[in-house]
C-alpha cells in the first residue's frame, strides 16, 4: 500500500488549526520535553480508530476539540478525524483544488468538517479499511464456529496496523516487548494470524475455498459415519431375516422359500412379493423342529451353568478383596521393635559372653519387616483383584445377554409345545413366523439405506479438488520466503548499527509464526532481547526489525495492505535519558545522573549515525522498490552532523523549543 501521512494536527476550541506537515522519507520533529512530540503518535493512533483516547492530558486535551490526520494516496487525499474523547469520527475525501491546498481547505473548519461526514467508530473502521483494501468480513474457515461461539472470528482492520507502525517511547528500546499492544495475548495472536492477510499472501478467495473445504470434510465424515452405521444396520437386519427364516424352517420342517437373508436385504420388494405368495405347509416327517428345540435347550442349559459359575467366582472374589483389606490394615499397623535390652547375653554358669540371643532378636525384627512389607503389597493385590472383578462383571453381563437371546428364540417353540393339542396348532406357529418376517421386510422398505458409497466417492473427489486449489496458494512457502527476506534484510541493516562486539557476528532472526526476535550467532543458540545487555542493543534490534518489515511493506506494495509508515518516539533516550527543558539541545546535560561527567561525544556520534541510517534506508528502499517509506521521529536531539552527505535540517519538520504543537 503506497500511502503516507501529509499532516497531523488539532482543531482547537476557537476553530484554529495547529498542525505539522510531513513528507515521504525521514521526518524529524525535535524539541524540548512536554511540547507535544509524543502526542503526534497518539493523535495518529486515535484517528486510526483506537478504542482508547491516549492523547496526553495537558494543553492538547484542554484546548483540542478535534484531532485530524491527512493521508495521501497516489490518486487520493483522505482526511480522517475524531472528536476529542468521543467515538464520533470524521472521514472525507478531498479532490481537485481542495486536495492541492488541503491545509487551506481544512482551515475553513465549519465548511470542511460538515456533520454529514461524521460516523460512529464501528462504521468508521470499516469505511477507512476499504481505502487500504482491508475488506474481509469473515475469515472463519469453520462454518460451525459462529454457531458454537455466537460470534465471528476477529477480522483484520486498520486497527491491525499500529502494532507494526508505532514504536512508543516506552517500547522503542524495550527488552521485554517489541510490538505495540502485544501485552494482550488475544491481540498478539490476532496480529500474527492476520499478518499473512495484511501482507497480501491470502485474500477473500482463499478463505472462501478454505470454508468450502471444511464443509466438504464435514460431509465426507458424515457420510463415512453413516456408511459405518449402515454396515452395522445391514448386518443386524440380515441377521434378523436369517433368524426368522431358520425359525420358520425349524417349525415347518422345510424352508419358507429359496431366499437367504442377504438376498432379502438386496431385493426386499421382490422378496416380500414372493413371501406373500408362498403357502404355509408343515412337513410332519421332518425332524428340524426337534433338532432345533433340543439345540436351543442345550445351549440355554450350558449358558445357565456358565452364569452360575461366574456369579460364584464373583462372590468369592469380593470376599477375597474384603479380607485383603482387613489383613493389610491390621498387620501393617503392628509396631516393630527397633531395640531390646538383652541382659542375659552372659552365660550364668561360665559367665562367658554369647551373641546368640542378639542374633535371634535381629532375625525376628527382619522377619517382621519382611512380613509388613509383603502386607503393604495388598493394595496392589486389591487393584489386580478389582480389575478381575470388573472383567467378571462384563462376562456375567455377556452371558445374561446370550441367555436372553436364546430364550427369545425358544419362545415360539415353547408356545407351540403348549398348543399342540389345539386344532390347526401345527401350522399356527409357522404362519406367525411368516407374518413377523413380512412385517420386518415392510419396516425395512419404509427406511431403505441411501446409496452412501456413491456419495462418499463424490465428497472424496470434492475434498481432493479443494485441497489442490487451496494448496495452489502456497501459503507456507510464501511465509517462508517472506521470513527469509526479512531476515536477510535485517542482517544487511544490522551491520550499519554499532551493536556491542558480542552481537556483531551472527545476525538477528525473526519468526513469523510467533513474532519472536532473537540474535543467532550459530544454529544452536538463540539470544533473545531479554538476555541481551545494553539499551543500545535493544534499540538497534527494534530499529533493524522494523526497518526490515517496512522494506517488505514497500517491496510488496501492490499486494500489502500496510503502508510503510513508521513512528519512532524518543529513540535517543538510550543515550540521553534525562528530560530536556532547555532552549537548545545540549547533549552534555542530558545524561543520567550516573553518567554525568562522562564523555558524551561517542553517544552523539551514535545518535547521528542512527539518523543517517534512517535517511539512507528511505532512499535505498525507494531506489530498490519504487516506494519511499515514511519514518517520523519525535525526539529532542537536534543539530546533528549526519554522514553520507545528509543534512539534518533537511529532515526537520518542526522544531519546538519555544512552543509546542498547540501554540500559546
Amino acid at each position: 500500500m503506497n500511502c503516507y501521512v501529509s499532516y497531523i494536527g488539532v482543531v482547537d476550541k476557537d476553530k484554529e488549526l495547529h498542525y505539522v506537515r510531513l513528507t515521504p522519507g525521514l521526518n524529524i520533529i525535535t524539541g524540548r520535553s512536554s511540547t507535544g512530540k509524543s502526542a503526534i503518535l497518539e493523535i495518529f493512533d486515535y484517528c486510526l480508530g483506537s478504542s482508547e483516547d491516549t492523547i496526553p492530558d495537558g494543553k492538547l486535551t484542554d484546548r483540542g476539540e478535534m484531532f485530524f490526520t491527512v493521508l495521501q494516496f497516489p490518486e487520493l487525499t483522505l482526511v480522517t478525524g475524531r472528536v476529542a474523547a468521543s467515538k464520533r469520527c470524521f472521514l472525507r475525501e478531498a479532490i481537485g483544488s481542495d486536495a492541492e491546498n488541503i491545509v487551506e481547505t481544512v482551515k475553513h473548519v465549519d465548511y470542511f468538517f460538515e456533520d454529514r461526514y461524521y460516523i460512529h467508530r464501528d462504521q468508521y473502521l470499516k469505511s477507512l479499511g476499504r481505502y487500504f483494501g482491508v475488506t474481509l468480513e469473515n475469515i472463519d474457515v469453520d462454518p460451525m464456529y459462529q454457531e458454537v461461539t455466537g460470534k465471528k472470528s476477529a477480522t483484520p482492520s486498520v486497527r491491525s496496523f499500529p502494532s507494526l507502525m508505532l514504536q512508543h517511547q516506552n517500547l522503542v528500546a524495550n527488552k521485554h516487548a517489541i510490538f505495540y499492544r502485544f501485552d494482550e495475548k488475544v491481540k498478539r495472536d490476532q496480529a500474527i494470524d492476520h499478518f499473512k492477510i495484511l501482507m497480501g499472501i491470502v485474500g477473500e478467495e482463499y478463505f472462501d475455498i478454505a470454508k468450502e473445504l471444511t464443509e466438504a470434510n464435514y460431509e465426507l465424515r458424515r457420510i463415512k459415519l453413516k456408511i459405518s452405521k449402515d454396515d452395522k444396520h445391514k448386518e443386524t437386519t440380515i441377521a434378523k431375516f436369517e433368524k426368522l427364516l431358520a425359525e420358520y424352517q425349524a417349525l415347518a420342517g422345510k424352508p419358507l422359500f429359496d431366499k437367504t437373508g442377504e438376498e432379502i436385504y438386496i431385493k426386499p420388494k421382490v422378496a416380500l412379493r414372493l413371501l406373500q405368495d408362498a403357502p404355509v405347509s408343515v412337513d410332519g416327517l421332518a425332524d428340524d423342529y426337534e433338532v432345533t428345540l433340543k439345540t436351543l435347550r442345550e445351549k440355554k442349559a450350558k449358558l445357565v451353568l456358565e452364569l452360575r459359575s461366574a456369579l460364584g467366582r464373583s462372590d468369592l472374589l469380593e470376599r477375597s478383596v474384603q479380607q485383603a483389606k482387613g489383613i493389610g490394615a491390621n498387620f501393617a499397623s503392628l509396631p516393630v521393635p527397633r531395640s531390646t535390652d538383652l541382659d542375659h547375653t552372659f552365660c550364668p554358669v561360665c559367665e562367658s559372653h554369647s551373641d546368640i540371643p542378639e542374633d535371634q532378636a535381629n532375625k525376628l525384627t527382619e522377619a517382621i519387616d519382611w512380613l509388613n512389607g509383603q502386607l503393604k503389597l495388598s493394595s496392589y493385590a486389591r487393584e489386580s483383584l478389582g480389575q478381575e472383578s470388573r472383567d467378571l462383571k462384563d462376562e456375567i453381563k455377556g452371558v445374561r445377554l446370550q441367555i436372553r437371546e436364546v430364550q427369545g428364540a425358544l419362545k415360539p417353540f415353547e408356545e407351540q409345545e403348549a398348543r399342540r393339542a389345539e386344532a390347526n396348532a401345527l401350522e399356527d406357529a409357522p404362519k406367525k413366523t411368516k407374518m413377523r418376517l413380512e412385517i420386518e421386510i415392510e419396516k425395512f422398505l419404509e427406511d431403505l439405506p441411501s446409496d452412501s458409497k456413491d456419495m462418499e466417492a463424490f465428497w472424496e473427489k470434492k475434498v481432493a479438488e479443494l485441497k489442490a486449489l487451496l494448496g495452489s496458494y502456497d501459503v507456507e512457502d510464501e511465509l517462508d520466503r517472506l521470513a527469509r527476506d526479512i531476515n536477510k534484510k535485517m542482517k544487511e541493516l544490522g551491520k550499519s548499527f554499532p551493536f556491542e562486539a558480542t552481537y556483531r557476528t551472527g545476525s538477528l532472526k525473526f519468526d513469523l509464526n510467533s513474532f519472536d526476535l532473537w540474535h543467532e550467532k550459530d544454529a544452536f543458540k538463540k539470544v533473545f532481547l531479554r538476555s541481551m545487555g545494553s539499551g543500545a542493543n535493544w534499540l538497534y534490534s527494534h530499529l533493524t526489525l522494523f526497518m526490515a518489515l517496512h522494506y517488505q511493506f514497500a517491496a510488496r506494495a501492490n499486494d500489502c495492505k500496510i503502508p510503510p509508515i513508521l513512528f519512532l518516539d524518543q529513540p535517543t533516550q538510550v543515550y540521553f535519558p534525562s528530560d530536556d527543558h532547555g532552549d537548545e539541545f545540549e547533549p552534555e546535560n542530558l545524561h543520567s545522573d550516573d553518567d554525568k561527567g562522562l564523555d558524551w561525544h561517542d553517544d552523539l556520534d551514535a545518535v547521528a549515525n542512527m539518523f543517517t541510517q534512517l535517511a539512507k534506508f528511505c532512499d535505498q528502499t525507494e531506489r530498490e522498490t519504487g516506494v519511499m517509506p515514511q519514518i517520523i521521529v519525535c525526539d529532542h536531539a537536534d543539530k546533528l552532523k549526519l554522514g553520507d552527505g545528509y543534512d539534518y535540517n533537511d529532515f526537520v519538520r518542526a522544531r519546538w523549543r519555544k512552543r509546542g504543537l498547540v501554540a500559546d
